[in-house]
Protein backbone atom coordinates (compact mmCIF):
# COMPACT_ATOMS: atom_id res chain seq x y z
CA UNK A 1 0.00 0.00 0.00
CA UNK A 2 3.19 2.32 0.93
CA UNK A 3 4.18 2.21 -2.89
CA UNK A 4 0.89 2.81 -4.46
CA UNK A 5 0.31 6.27 -1.87
CA UNK A 6 3.66 7.18 -3.55
CA UNK A 7 2.67 6.67 -6.70
CA UNK A 8 -0.62 9.01 -6.48
CA UNK A 9 1.60 11.79 -3.89
CA UNK A 10 3.61 11.95 -7.42
CA UNK A 11 0.80 11.61 -9.38
CA UNK A 12 -0.35 14.74 -7.63
CA UNK A 13 3.11 16.82 -7.46
CA UNK A 14 2.80 15.91 -11.10
CA UNK A 15 -0.11 18.48 -11.89
CA UNK A 16 -1.60 15.12 -13.17
CA UNK A 17 -4.55 15.16 -10.32
CA UNK A 18 -5.83 17.03 -7.93
CA UNK A 19 -6.83 14.06 -5.20
CA UNK A 20 -7.70 10.30 -5.51
CA UNK A 21 -9.65 8.30 -3.59
CA UNK A 22 -8.34 4.33 -3.78
CA UNK A 23 -8.87 1.10 -1.86
CA UNK A 24 -6.91 -2.36 -2.01
CA UNK A 25 -9.27 -5.44 -1.08
CA UNK A 26 -6.84 -8.25 0.01
CA UNK A 27 -6.72 -10.80 2.83
CA UNK A 28 -10.07 -10.33 3.51
CA UNK A 29 -9.34 -6.98 4.65
CA UNK A 30 -9.64 -3.58 3.06
CA UNK A 31 -7.79 -1.44 3.26
CA UNK A 32 -8.92 2.80 1.98
CA UNK A 33 -6.50 6.16 1.19
CA UNK A 34 -8.15 9.74 0.56
CA UNK A 35 -5.62 12.47 -0.40
CA UNK A 36 -5.80 16.27 -1.61
CA UNK A 37 -8.96 17.97 -2.94
CA UNK A 38 -11.43 17.99 -5.30
CA UNK A 39 -10.59 20.85 -7.41
CA UNK A 40 -9.13 24.40 -7.60
CA UNK A 41 -10.69 27.81 -5.80
CA UNK A 42 -13.86 27.03 -4.30
CA UNK A 43 -13.63 23.44 -4.91
CA UNK A 44 -10.75 22.89 -3.08
CA UNK A 45 -12.38 20.52 -1.50
CA UNK A 46 -10.69 17.81 0.50
CA UNK A 47 -10.98 14.07 -0.41
CA UNK A 48 -13.11 12.03 2.48
CA UNK A 49 -15.42 9.46 2.70
CA UNK A 50 -19.24 9.57 0.95
CA UNK A 51 -17.85 11.93 -1.99
CA UNK A 52 -19.74 10.95 -5.09
CA UNK A 53 -17.51 10.27 -8.28
CA UNK A 54 -18.75 10.06 -12.03
CA UNK A 55 -17.66 6.63 -12.77
CA UNK A 56 -18.51 6.95 -16.60
CA UNK A 57 -17.92 4.05 -18.45
CA UNK A 58 -17.19 1.82 -14.91
CA UNK A 59 -20.83 2.04 -15.39
CA UNK A 60 -20.42 -0.21 -18.64
CA UNK A 61 -18.83 -3.35 -15.33
CA UNK A 62 -20.37 -2.25 -12.32
CA UNK A 63 -23.66 -1.90 -13.69
CA UNK A 64 -24.90 -3.27 -17.10
CA UNK A 65 -22.41 -5.82 -17.64
CA UNK A 66 -23.55 -7.17 -13.95
CA UNK A 67 -26.95 -7.33 -14.39
CA UNK A 68 -26.54 -9.09 -18.16
CA UNK A 69 -24.73 -11.60 -16.00
CA UNK A 70 -28.01 -11.88 -13.83
CA UNK A 71 -30.12 -12.31 -16.46
CA UNK A 72 -27.81 -14.90 -18.66
CA UNK A 73 -27.73 -16.81 -15.09
CA UNK A 74 -31.88 -16.47 -14.67
CA UNK A 75 -32.41 -17.88 -18.84
CA UNK A 76 -33.78 -14.85 -19.45
CA UNK A 77 -31.21 -14.17 -22.19
CA UNK A 78 -28.48 -16.52 -23.78
CA UNK A 79 -24.85 -14.85 -25.31
CA UNK A 80 -26.46 -16.11 -28.57
CA UNK A 81 -29.20 -13.99 -28.57
CA UNK A 82 -29.55 -11.62 -31.26
CA UNK A 83 -29.87 -7.46 -30.31
CA UNK A 84 -33.13 -7.67 -32.51
CA UNK A 85 -34.63 -10.41 -30.48
CA UNK A 86 -35.26 -7.36 -28.17
CA UNK A 87 -34.87 -4.28 -29.98
CA UNK A 88 -36.58 -2.79 -32.89
CA UNK A 89 -35.32 -1.06 -35.64
CA UNK A 90 -31.54 -1.77 -35.74
CA UNK A 91 -29.80 -1.62 -38.93
CA UNK A 92 -27.83 -4.84 -37.44
CA UNK A 93 -30.52 -7.02 -35.50
CA UNK A 94 -28.32 -9.99 -35.96
CA UNK A 95 -25.56 -8.48 -33.60
CA UNK A 96 -25.42 -11.23 -30.74
CA UNK A 97 -25.06 -10.03 -26.81
CA UNK A 98 -21.45 -12.05 -26.77
CA UNK A 99 -20.19 -9.53 -29.13
CA UNK A 100 -22.01 -6.38 -27.74
CA UNK A 101 -20.09 -7.45 -24.03
CA UNK A 102 -16.66 -8.61 -26.17
CA UNK A 103 -16.74 -5.34 -28.00
CA UNK A 104 -16.48 -7.13 -31.11
CA UNK A 105 -19.94 -6.62 -33.16
CA UNK A 106 -18.52 -4.56 -35.67
CA UNK A 107 -20.37 -1.52 -34.44
CA UNK A 108 -17.87 1.93 -34.23
CA UNK A 109 -16.05 3.29 -30.61
CA UNK A 110 -18.53 6.32 -30.85
CA UNK A 111 -20.88 8.35 -33.16
CA UNK A 112 -19.47 11.62 -34.90
CA UNK A 113 -21.00 14.96 -33.71
CA UNK A 114 -22.84 13.26 -31.35
CA UNK A 115 -23.19 16.37 -29.32
CA UNK A 116 -25.32 18.32 -32.20
CA UNK A 117 -28.17 15.60 -31.45
CA UNK A 118 -31.25 15.48 -29.52
CA UNK A 119 -32.21 12.33 -27.82
CA UNK A 120 -34.34 11.31 -30.54
CA UNK A 121 -31.90 11.49 -33.20
CA UNK A 122 -29.18 10.52 -30.80
CA UNK A 123 -31.32 6.73 -30.24
CA UNK A 124 -31.81 6.80 -34.28
CA UNK A 125 -28.21 7.51 -34.92
CA UNK A 126 -27.09 4.79 -32.34
CA UNK A 127 -29.34 2.43 -33.57
CA UNK A 128 -28.61 3.17 -37.61
CA UNK A 129 -25.00 3.51 -36.91
CA UNK A 130 -22.59 1.24 -39.66
CA UNK A 131 -20.34 -1.57 -39.06
CA UNK A 132 -16.75 -0.48 -38.92
CA UNK A 133 -15.97 -4.42 -39.58
CA UNK A 134 -17.62 -7.73 -39.77
CA UNK A 135 -18.85 -8.99 -36.44
CA UNK A 136 -16.99 -11.14 -34.65
CA UNK A 137 -13.68 -10.15 -36.59
CA UNK A 138 -11.88 -7.67 -34.52
CA UNK A 139 -12.59 -5.99 -31.21
CA UNK A 140 -13.28 -2.15 -31.59
CA UNK A 141 -14.33 -0.88 -27.92
CA UNK A 142 -17.52 0.39 -28.04
CA UNK A 143 -20.18 2.88 -26.42
CA UNK A 144 -22.78 2.07 -28.92
CA UNK A 145 -22.43 -1.74 -28.01
CA UNK A 146 -23.51 -0.73 -24.40
CA UNK A 147 -25.69 1.66 -25.47
CA UNK A 148 -27.54 -1.29 -26.96
CA UNK A 149 -27.21 -3.83 -23.63
CA UNK A 150 -28.65 -0.96 -21.57
CA UNK A 151 -31.97 -0.94 -23.80
CA UNK A 152 -31.87 -4.48 -23.86
CA UNK A 153 -31.99 -4.61 -19.80
CA UNK A 154 -34.64 -2.03 -20.08
CA UNK A 155 -36.83 -4.30 -22.37
CA UNK A 156 -36.43 -6.97 -19.93
CA UNK A 157 -36.68 -5.16 -17.04
CA UNK A 158 -39.36 -2.22 -17.62
CA UNK A 159 -36.35 0.61 -16.47
CA UNK A 160 -31.98 0.33 -16.40
CA UNK A 161 -32.28 2.53 -13.62
CA UNK A 162 -34.62 0.27 -11.50
CA UNK A 163 -33.12 -2.50 -12.23
CA UNK A 164 -29.97 -1.83 -11.17
CA UNK A 165 -30.94 -0.56 -8.19
CA UNK A 166 -33.24 -3.56 -7.30
CA UNK A 167 -31.17 -6.55 -8.33
CA UNK A 168 -27.62 -4.98 -7.59
CA UNK A 169 -27.40 -1.63 -5.73
CA UNK A 170 -29.35 -2.45 -2.67
CA UNK A 171 -28.20 -6.44 -2.29
CA UNK A 172 -24.73 -5.38 -2.24
CA UNK A 173 -25.90 -1.88 0.32
CA UNK A 174 -24.58 0.12 -2.40
CA UNK A 175 -26.64 2.99 -0.91
CA UNK A 176 -25.12 6.12 -3.02
CA UNK A 177 -24.98 4.43 -5.90
CA UNK A 178 -27.22 5.49 -8.91
CA UNK A 179 -27.72 7.72 -12.02
CA UNK A 180 -28.62 11.22 -11.61
CA UNK A 181 -27.89 11.33 -7.76
CA UNK A 182 -29.69 14.77 -6.72
CA UNK A 183 -30.16 14.16 -3.31
CA UNK A 184 -26.81 14.88 -1.87
CA UNK A 185 -24.87 18.28 -1.04
CA UNK A 186 -23.26 19.81 -3.59
CA UNK A 187 -20.11 19.38 -1.87
CA UNK A 188 -20.16 16.12 -2.03
CA UNK A 189 -19.94 15.55 -5.86
CA UNK A 190 -16.73 15.49 -6.86
CA UNK A 191 -16.56 17.88 -9.94
CA UNK A 192 -15.40 16.90 -13.56
CA UNK A 193 -14.93 18.98 -16.35
CA UNK A 194 -15.36 23.05 -17.38
CA UNK A 195 -17.65 23.11 -20.58
CA UNK A 196 -18.87 26.48 -20.64
CA UNK A 197 -21.85 25.28 -23.03
CA UNK A 198 -22.98 23.55 -20.49
CA UNK A 199 -22.88 26.58 -17.58
CA UNK A 200 -19.56 26.03 -16.31
CA UNK A 201 -17.88 23.18 -14.24
CA UNK A 202 -19.89 20.22 -14.45
CA UNK A 203 -20.99 19.24 -10.77
CA UNK A 204 -23.40 16.27 -9.82
CA UNK A 205 -24.70 15.76 -13.96
CA UNK A 206 -23.28 13.23 -16.14
CA UNK A 207 -19.51 14.23 -17.59
CA UNK A 208 -20.42 11.80 -20.78
CA UNK A 209 -22.18 13.80 -23.66
CA UNK A 210 -24.66 10.81 -24.85
CA UNK A 211 -25.26 9.93 -21.78
CA UNK A 212 -26.29 13.55 -20.76
CA UNK A 213 -28.18 13.74 -23.64
CA UNK A 214 -30.09 10.49 -23.18
CA UNK A 215 -31.27 11.81 -19.26
CA UNK A 216 -28.72 10.54 -17.66
CA UNK A 217 -29.48 6.84 -17.45
CA UNK A 218 -27.65 4.81 -19.80
CA UNK A 219 -25.92 1.30 -20.52
CA UNK A 220 -22.48 3.10 -21.42
CA UNK A 221 -22.28 5.99 -18.66
CA UNK A 222 -24.24 7.73 -16.07
CA UNK A 223 -23.76 6.01 -12.83
CA UNK A 224 -22.13 8.13 -10.11
CA UNK A 225 -20.89 5.89 -6.66
CA UNK A 226 -18.68 6.37 -3.82
CA UNK A 227 -15.24 4.60 -2.73
CA UNK A 228 -16.87 2.56 0.08
CA UNK A 229 -20.00 1.24 -2.58
CA UNK A 230 -17.52 0.27 -4.71
CA UNK A 231 -15.73 -1.47 -2.50
CA UNK A 232 -18.80 -3.94 -1.91
CA UNK A 233 -18.79 -4.56 -5.45
CA UNK A 234 -15.80 -5.99 -5.85
CA UNK A 235 -15.91 -7.65 -2.22
CA UNK A 236 -19.18 -9.73 -4.13
CA UNK A 237 -16.76 -9.97 -7.25
CA UNK A 238 -13.92 -11.89 -5.21
CA UNK A 239 -15.90 -13.65 -3.02
CA UNK A 240 -17.39 -15.73 -5.96
CA UNK A 241 -20.64 -13.88 -6.63
CA UNK A 242 -21.40 -13.50 -2.83
CA UNK A 243 -22.29 -10.56 -0.70
CA UNK A 244 -22.67 -11.36 3.25
CA UNK A 245 -24.17 -14.62 2.67
CA UNK A 246 -26.68 -13.58 -0.48
CA UNK A 247 -25.65 -14.44 -3.68
CA UNK A 248 -25.84 -11.43 -6.23
CA UNK A 249 -23.95 -13.42 -9.07
CA UNK A 250 -23.83 -16.66 -10.02
CA UNK A 251 -20.51 -18.54 -9.39
CA UNK A 252 -21.17 -19.95 -12.90
CA UNK A 253 -20.35 -16.48 -14.48
CA UNK A 254 -16.98 -16.80 -13.31
CA UNK A 255 -15.97 -20.17 -15.19
CA UNK A 256 -18.13 -17.89 -18.30
CA UNK A 257 -15.55 -14.84 -18.48
CA UNK A 258 -12.27 -17.39 -18.26
CA UNK A 259 -14.16 -19.29 -21.54
CA UNK A 260 -14.95 -16.21 -23.09
CA UNK A 261 -11.23 -14.25 -23.56
CA UNK A 262 -10.52 -12.76 -27.06
CA UNK A 263 -8.81 -9.48 -28.41
CA UNK A 264 -7.35 -9.09 -24.57
CA UNK A 265 -11.21 -8.94 -23.23
CA UNK A 266 -13.48 -11.00 -21.86
CA UNK A 267 -17.12 -10.51 -21.12
CA UNK A 268 -17.02 -6.52 -20.72
CA UNK A 269 -13.87 -6.49 -18.91
CA UNK A 270 -10.22 -5.91 -19.98
CA UNK A 271 -8.02 -8.70 -19.52
CA UNK A 272 -4.49 -7.55 -17.64
CA UNK A 273 -1.96 -10.08 -18.62
CA UNK A 274 -1.39 -12.79 -21.26
CA UNK A 275 -3.78 -15.76 -21.55
CA UNK A 276 -1.51 -18.07 -20.12
CA UNK A 277 -1.04 -15.76 -16.99
CA UNK A 278 -1.60 -18.46 -13.92
CA UNK A 279 -3.90 -15.53 -12.31
CA UNK A 280 -6.96 -14.28 -13.87
CA UNK A 281 -6.72 -10.65 -14.03
CA UNK A 282 -9.76 -8.15 -15.07
CA UNK A 283 -9.56 -4.36 -15.21
CA UNK A 284 -11.77 -1.52 -16.41
CA UNK A 285 -11.27 2.35 -16.55
CA UNK A 286 -13.43 5.58 -16.80
CA UNK A 287 -12.95 8.66 -18.95
CA UNK A 288 -13.35 10.45 -15.78
CA UNK A 289 -10.39 9.01 -14.13
CA UNK A 290 -11.59 5.89 -12.50
CA UNK A 291 -10.57 2.21 -12.39
CA UNK A 292 -11.13 -0.93 -10.93
CA UNK A 293 -8.50 -3.60 -10.84
CA UNK A 294 -9.13 -7.49 -10.18
CA UNK A 295 -7.20 -10.42 -9.33
CA UNK A 296 -10.07 -12.97 -9.38
CA UNK A 297 -7.51 -16.02 -8.95
CA UNK A 298 -5.08 -14.01 -5.33
CA UNK A 299 -8.99 -12.33 -4.81
CA UNK A 300 -7.64 -9.07 -4.91
CA UNK A 301 -9.12 -5.94 -5.86
CA UNK A 302 -7.62 -1.95 -6.37
CA UNK A 303 -10.35 0.60 -6.60
CA UNK A 304 -9.10 4.61 -7.76
CA UNK A 305 -11.50 7.22 -8.51
CA UNK A 306 -10.14 10.90 -9.25
CA UNK A 307 -11.41 13.90 -11.51
CA UNK A 308 -8.56 13.48 -13.86
CA UNK A 309 -10.59 15.55 -16.42
CA UNK A 310 -11.13 18.72 -14.11
CA UNK A 311 -10.92 21.43 -14.97
CA UNK A 312 -9.99 19.88 -18.88
CA UNK A 313 -9.75 16.67 -20.51
CA UNK A 314 -6.52 18.25 -22.24
CA UNK A 315 -4.47 17.11 -18.81
CA UNK A 316 -3.64 13.30 -19.89
CA UNK A 317 -0.98 13.23 -17.44
CA UNK A 318 -3.04 10.78 -15.30
CA UNK A 319 -3.12 7.96 -17.66
CA UNK A 320 0.48 6.85 -17.35
CA UNK A 321 0.44 7.28 -13.25
CA UNK A 322 -2.89 5.02 -13.42
CA UNK A 323 -0.92 2.39 -15.42
CA UNK A 324 1.71 2.69 -13.42
CA UNK A 325 -0.35 2.09 -10.20
CA UNK A 326 -2.25 -0.83 -11.60
CA UNK A 327 1.08 -2.56 -12.55
CA UNK A 328 1.98 -1.82 -8.77
CA UNK A 329 -1.27 -3.62 -7.38
CA UNK A 330 -0.63 -6.49 -9.54
CA UNK A 331 2.97 -6.73 -8.24
CA UNK A 332 2.36 -6.23 -4.82
CA UNK A 333 -1.14 -7.86 -4.00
Amino acid sequence: MHELIQIMQKAQEDHAIYGVSLAVAAKGKVQTFYDGVQGSGSDSIPLKPGMLYDLASLTKVVGTATRIFQLLAEKKLALNDQAGQFLTGLKYPRITIEQLLLHDSGLPADLPNASALDKTSLIQAVKNASLKSQPSTRMVYSDLGFILLGWIIQQIDGSLSQSLETNIFKPLEMQDTGFNPTQYPKRLYVPTEYQPERGGIIRGQVHDEKANILGGVSGHAGLFSTLDDLVHFVQMLLNNGSYQGSEVLSPSIFELLKKHCLYGRTLGWKLWGQPDDPDFKVWHTGFTGTSIALNLTKKTAFVCLTNRVYPSRANTRWLSWRLQAIKQFYRAF
